[in-house]
Parts: C-alpha cells; sequence; structure tokens
C-alpha cells in the first residue's frame, strides 16, 4: 500500500519551503495532506484545524481547501479522540469501533487518525480513510508520517505560533467588542447597572412624614400612574422611584434612568427616542431608552432640563405611545410607565414658559414629596447608625456617643442623606476604638451654628429608665466630657480603670481584649 517512502530529501526540502511562504492555515495543511497522499495511498485525507476550545473544523480534503467545513464539538469523533489523548489511532474494521461508527456510514472500511503536535500542542488531526475492502493499515504507517511531521518541524512551528496568534487576536477582539458594546450602552447620563432587573432596598426611616409618604408610594405602585417626585438632592428620590417600581407588576422588566441635566438635547434627544440614519452605505440604526424600557420603568431625574422640543415629543410619546428615532421614518411602539423627579418647582417654570403646561399635569397624575433630613430629624439617628455599620460584620459594629448624636441632630444636612452616607464612612475609618467621638466626624458638621432657644430656663425632660440604663447615659457623658479619656472618667466616677473597662465592655463599647 505504501508508495515510496524513500522519497528522497530534495522532496522534503522543497515541501519544506512551500509551507514556509504561507501562513494560510487552509493553504498550508492543503498542500501538507497533497504530499502525504504520495507517501501513503489512501482513498480519502480529511484535515481537521483545531480551535482554541479544542473543537476542531474539516479545513482540506484531498489536498484540496475546505471553506466552510464541517465543525465538530469538543471530543467529538475520532478527530476529538486524538487531539485529548494526542495519540494516533486506527482501525481497519470501523464497522465494529464505536470511535469510527460515523465513518462506517459513509462506507469507510478502514481509518488511521493522527495529531500533528508541536511541542505538545495539537494544532490539527490528519484522518486516512481506505473504502476498499482488504487494505489495512498498520502500526509502521504511523511511525512513517510521524517521521516526515519531524522533518517538517520548522514550518510546523511557525504555524502553531501563528495560530496561537491568531486565536489571542480573535479573543481581544471578542473583548472589544463586548467592551464597546457596554461603553455605547454606559454613554454620560445613562446608568447601564439600572437598565436590567433590580431588587427592592430597604428605605430607612421611622419619621411619620417619611412613613406617610411610603404608603403613598405603595399604593401608587399598584396602579400604572405616572408619577412627579419632589425633593431636594440627595434625599433619596431615584431610591422612591426604585421601590414604586419593584412593587408593580413591573417588577420583572428593566428599569432604567438618565439624568437630564448631564446631556445636551441632541443627546438627550437621541437617547430617550433612539437614532437611525436610513438605508445608505454605512447606515445604522440605534434604540432608545423609550424602546430599552418597554414594558418595564423610564426613571428621569431632573426633568427640568429638558428643552421645550424634547418636551414636545415626550408628550406626543406619552398621548400616543408611539415616537420616532431621531432621523428615522418608522414609528415604534413602547408600554412603559415613567417616574420623574426634580428639584424645582415645576408649577412656577410652566409659568415662566420653561416647561409645556399638559405634560407637567400628564406627568403630575401623582406627585410624591420627598422630606429631607431637616423635615425629619427623628430619622437621623437611625440613619447615622445604618450608614455607620452598613456592610460590615457584627464584631465590627461601631457606636455612636451622646455628643456624636447631638451634633447630627442640630446640622441642618444640605446634602441630606447622600451627604449623611460619607460622612458616617469616613467616621468608620478614622474611629480606631469602638465609639464614634466628635473628632471623627467633618468639621462642617461639628463646627455648624447652634441655634440658641430663647427660653433661658433649662427643661429637663423626664424620661422612664433603669439604674442600669441611668448609669450607662452617666458613664458616657462623663466619657465625652473628658475626651474620652478613661483614666480620668473613672477617677471622676469614683471606680477603678478595670471597673470601667469591664462595665463598657457590657455595654458592648469595647472589645474583651481591650477591657
Amino acid at each position: 500500500m505504501t508508495k515510496a517512502m524513500t522519497k528522497n530529501l530534495t522532496d522534503l526540502n522543497t515541501l519544506s519551503s512551500i509551507l514556509l511562504s504561507t501562513l494560510d492555515e487552509k493553504i498550508f495543511f492543503s498542500e501538507l495532506s497533497k504530499s502525504l497522499m504520495s507517501f501513503l495511498e489512501s482513498d480519502r485525507l480529511a484535515v481537521y484545524l483545531v480551535e482554541e476550545d479544542t473543537s476542531a473544523v474539516l479545513v482540506s480534503e484531498n489536498g484540496v481547501v475546505i471553506e466552510n467545513g464541517l465543525k465538530l464539538k469538543k471530543g467529538e469523533g475520532p478527530a476529538g479522540h486524538v487531539i485529548r489523548t494526542k495519540k494516533p489511532y486506527f482501525s481497519n474494521n470501523v464497522s465494529r469501533d464505536p470511535l469510527f461508527h460515523q465513518e462506517a456510514k459513509e462506507g469507510v472500511q478502514a481509518e488511521l487518525a493522527l495529531p500533528v503536535s508541536v511541542d505538545g500542542i495539537v494544532i490539527a488531526t490528519l484522518h486516512f480513510q481506505i473504502k476498499k475492502e482488504g487494505v489495512e493499515f498498520e502500526r509502521e504507517h504511523i511511525t512513517e508520517i510521524l517521521k516526515v511531521l519531524n522533518d517538517l518541524r520548522q514550518p510546523l512551528v511557525n504555524m502553531k505560533m501563528y495560530l496561537a496568534a491568531k486565536h489571542l487576536n480573535q479573543a481581544l477582539m471578542k473583548k472589544i467588542e463586548i467592551k464597546e458594546k457596554e461603553l455605547e450602552a454606559s454613554k454620560s447620563g445613562v446608568k447601564v447597572s439600572d437598565s436590567y432587573k433590580i431588587q427592592d432596598k430597604e428605605i430607612v426611616g421611622k419619621s411619620e412624614a417619611m412613613k406617610s409618604m411610603l404608603h403613598l408610594s405603595d399604593k401608587v405602585a399598584q396602579t400604572d400612574a405616572n408619577v412627579l417626585i419632589n425633593g431636594e438632592n440627595g434625599t433619596g428620590k431615584e431610591m422612591i422611584a426604585r421601590r414604586i417600581h419593584c412593587r408593580s407588576h413591573r417588577r420583572d422588566h428593566g428599569f432604567v434612568s438618565i439624568d437630564c441635566s448631564a446631556l445636551s438635547e441632541i443627546q438627550l434627544e437621541k437617547e430617550l427616542f433612539g437614532e437611525e440614519n436610513g438605508f445608505a452605505a454605512g447606515g445604522f440604526s440605534r434604540s432608545g431608552l423609550l424602546e430599552n424600557a418597554n414594558n418595564g420603568t423610564l426613571f428621569i431625574n431632573n426633568i427640568e432640563s429638558l428643552s421645550l422640543n424634547v418636551q414636545s415629543k415626550l408628550y406626543k410619546f406619552l398621548s400616543d405611545k408611539i415616537a420616532f428615532r431621531v432621523g428615522g421614518q418608522m414609528p415604534y411602539r413602547s408600554d412603559i410607565r415613567i417616574i420623574a423627579a426634580t428639584t424645582k418647582n415645576l408649577q412656577d417654570i410652566c409659568q415662566e414658559n420653561r416647561f409645556r403646561e399638559d405634560l407637567f399635569f400628564m406627568l403630575n397624575t401623582v406627585n410624591l414629596k420627598v422630606p429631607s433630613l431637616k423635615e425629619r430629624k427623628e430619622d437621623i439617628e437611625l440613619l447615622a447608625i445604618y450608614f455607620l455599620n452598613a456592610g460590615k460584620a457584627g464584631h465590627e459594629h461601631k457606636s455612636l456617643s451622646p455628643g456624636v448624636i447631638h451634633s447630627l441632630v442640630d446640622y441642618t444636612w444640605p446634602g441630606n442623606v447622600r451627604e449623611m452616607q460619607n460622612v458616617m464612612e469616613r467616621a468608620f475609618i478614622l474611629s480606631d476604638g469602638m465609639i464614634i467621638e466628635k473628632n471623627h466626624l467633618s468639621e462642617n458638621v461639628t463646627q455648624a451654628p447652634v441655634i440658641e432657644e430663647e427660653n433661658e430656663e433649662e427643661i429637663v425632660d423626664f424620661r422612664e429608665m433603669t439604674l442600669d440604663e441611668l448609669e450607662k447615659r452617666h458613664i458616657c457623658m462623663a466619657l465625652e466630657h473628658l475626651s474620652g479619656n478613661k483614666t480620668k472618667t473613672a477617677k471622676m466616677l469614683g471606680i477603678t480603670v478595670k471597673t470601667l473597662y469591664n462595665k463598657l465592655h457590657s455595654y458592648g463599647m469595647i472589645e474583651a481584649r481591650e477591657a
């Protein structure tokens, strides 16, 4: 069956020169298979190229390049077996060999499969097939083919390096494509993370103003009414919008948000309605947030920044549920709920002819007023402790000294809840112990002017407490008065330092090792 395995060195040198002259893998393996068929006669010689994930694709058959060849999954067929084991395999009775059952259906009687390996890496597989009965492969054929491949080491090394670079480039291009899509979706003003499903989060507050507002928002969530949320910066208007969405029938769809103050008029129009430039060469189309939020909720923050032109288009959409992309001619429909938010009085802006009155009435189906921190002082201590220990393990939790609580309550909080969160995160970092003291707070909180009461008489509030509670309060006040100096505090209280440490430990204000 063998032809002249006695081909002289000139033949191999010629083949090596041909293979060194190309880095096109299909041409490379087609030229290789042409020559191998002259070394070992067979009815068919197929070459499968190994992909990065060890799947395989047919690139050559009988020395002819195959375009869009058969693709084999990882581990599939004789090719998958050879790639995994990195060893040759042959059968002279494929009908009885389960590995070659597919080939038997095609009339193949015998098959020899070999790996093309370079430094232990399989870059391709060779498949010699015989359809005539009585012709068999022998182990010496494996030795002879492997010897030829060994003599062609340099071009095979070059091909291995090329394929490795190609696979790396493909992986990088795929990552770049993913990043480009992420960047496209995360243009200024659009929060990509909010474009997906979100979960309801706890809103901390026990004040009557907060309870009333949350109760109304939960009632609104059961309807499809548009909502206008008013409130100062940092009060948590988007948190309220999220709560409404998560407690509505739209909860399983997207919550998409956009900040109108962050974009120009044309950018806002494109982000909201999408854009397209026709069907000419290079034409494209991109959906807007109104389409992306279909069946979900669109949160529009700082809506007073919308231009009159965009206001008109938004009003038209809310009226007809139909919109056009910028530059587009075909309308689209979208079923969304709009929740808008503003720090301004939109009625005043309407009177100044800077906001459409009809759009205001359409958005203001339900109006929610989020109270500022100075309107919910009873929530300040609760919020401070929440933000102080949020995300911390139980043994890391810290407490607030009485002086700190007084400072927090007396402060006006122009930045509201957002400012409170930053102040408490800073205090946690600066505090080495388990108690937050005044010097751990920012200066704008501790040095804020205190409005004195006109009544000069000292008013003492009475409240019920146990002797243990009274003792704890007195010890904390003494520590506060003496700037946390435990030695002086113990002396003033008439107890030993050890006793003071034991009491602080029992209050959970210091760890056991300190006591």
